[in-house]
């Protein structure tokens, strides 16, 4: 298996691809998108818990040059059924104790195992990996998981 250093990579069939015109930032796939408040889709965005939450970037656009619109992002809509791994970024190596949890990014491709959420958007940890080639490519493993909107009830 090769092991990503960075982003949500889909390790199931995910759902069709959708455009939206990108702000003037740098995207690269993988990335978690938001809508930034204007109608455009940014990755500048590191708090998951967002009601501008769109999904995860399907392939790199650059449109750090440029105006906000100028080119398209293709990217895949937030849906629960989707499995993605990822690379854990902070705290200490993931635990089975990891399972379970509903967690915040750490940057727009990664997570934050220490910053779990109780309401909102979240990525709910399903399962891990901590085999020697996954820590050879990413120091505390990767998580496997999917997005899950966290409702209270009142």
């Amino acid at each position: 298996m090769r092991y990503q250093t960075n982003g949500f990579i889909p390790i199931n069939e995910p759902p069709s691809r959708k455009t939206k015109k990108a702000a003037a930032v740098s995207i690269v796939k993988g990335d978690v998108l938001h809508n930034d408040g204007s109608g455009y889709a940014t990755n500048a965005t590191t708090d998951l818990d967002s009601a501008l939450f769109l999904g995860v970037a399907a392939a790199d656009v650059d449109n750090s040059g440029g105006s906000d619109g100028d080119l398209d992002v293709e990217y895949y809509p937030f849906d629960p059924h989707t499995s993605y791994r990822v690379p854990v970024a902070n705290n200490a190596v993931i635990t089975q104790a990891a399972v379970g949890t509903n967690v915040d990014l750490e940057n727009n491709d990664d997570i934050d195992i220490s910053d779990t959420i109780t309401t909102g958007m979240a990525f709910r940890i399903d399962d891990i990996d901590i085999s020697s080639d996954a820590t050879s490519a990413n120091t505390y493993g990767y998580a496997i998981g999917h997005f899950e909107k966290i409702v209270t009830e009142s």
